[in-house]
């Protein structure tokens, strides 16, 4: 069944940061764990973002399938063990080793499958970044981000990944469809990092693991592991992250889309009419198709 949803987040007065929400725990099988966050939880404040999993795969679980209207993000951390095997209708048939990031812009359509290798265990965030209606009918395509050319921003006080996007002079890749600011960081016990998220555009802001606390202007929140908070869009503000102990955290910043969208599993068109014509499409096999297994 489709959903109609319609983007309701923004900054109150002079409030920015959001409500801390904290991970739906989902398993599948014995070799999938999650925690999951989808827009409707943060109501729309997460906006371009549509869903993020934080899970862990040791095993095959889930049949190649297809996606339509958004990018499928896979952001591989560090500590994973072993390769994430991904293979997509526009032909990539690669290893995802940690550290690494594959962006699939589906756009009109495209199917994919990824697992573990055996023996491996990965860890890593599967995200769904919302197209704005412009480019929901263009053609899919896809970038592969190797660990070895993220740059670090690091001091004493934090070691920071620039996955996606620009902070200051270090520049990340920027090959995303629309504005995306990513970054993977690590905080040391009493460790500090402040991110200037630039004007309208809107934050999602996750803890892996430890804790931490983030201050926007006169705002404090505290974020233990498994939450998440947003940053309204409005001017450009300092966001502070500080921390009592070790900490992993995400940083996901981009413009947001405000248009109303229709869900249907794994896409995510501007109407029911696009959906049905999408389904169509795949069905004919006109945007490709993967068989189980390699």
């Amino acid at each position: 069944m489709s959903e109609s949803m319609a983007w309701e987040g923004g900054a109150t007065g002079d409030h920015r940061l959001g409500r801390v929400i904290a991970g739906v725990p989902q398993s599948i099988g014995s070799g999938f764990t999650a925690l999951h966050f989808s827009e409707d939880m943060f109501d729309g404040a997460m906006d371009p973002l549509l869903m993020v999993d934080h899970f862990v795969m040791m095993g095959p679980t889930f049949d190649p399938h297809f996606h339509a209207g958004i990018s499928a993000v896979t952001v591989m951390f560090e500590d994973s063990v072993g390769t994430f095997l991904n293979r997509d209708t526009l032909g990539a048939n690669l290893a995802l080793e940690a550290g690494d990031v594959y962006w699939l812009a589906a756009a009109s359509g495209a199917a994919h499958e990824e697992k573990p290798e055996e023996g491996a265990r990965t860890h890593a965030l599967q995200i769904f970044v919302n197209l704005p209606a412009r480019l929901k009918q263009l053609p899919a395509r896809a970038f592969h981000v190797r660990t070895n050319d993220v740059p670090v921003i690091e001091s004493g006080q934090h070691r920071v990944r620039v996955l996606l996007g620009r902070v200051g002079d270090t520049k990340g890749n920027a090959e995303t469809p629309e504005d995306m600011t990513m970054l993977d960081g690590s905080l040391p016990a009493d460790g500090r990092y402040a991110y200037m998220l630039a004007e309208e555009r809107q934050a999602w802001i996750y803890v892996v693991s430890g804790s931490m606390t983030i201050q926007c202007d006169a705002e404090r929140r505290g974020l233990p592991a498994g939450t998440a908070t947003t940053v309204a869009a409005g001017a450009a503000v300092e966001i502070v992250l500080e921390s009592d102990d070790a900490t992993h955290f995400v940083v996901m910043a981009g413009k947001p889309i405000r248009e109303p969208f229709v869900k249907h599993g794994p896409m995510v068109m501007s109407t029911e009419n696009e959906v049905r014509r999408t389904l169509a499409r795949y069905e004919s096999g006109k945007l490709g198709r993967l068989s189980p297994g390699r």
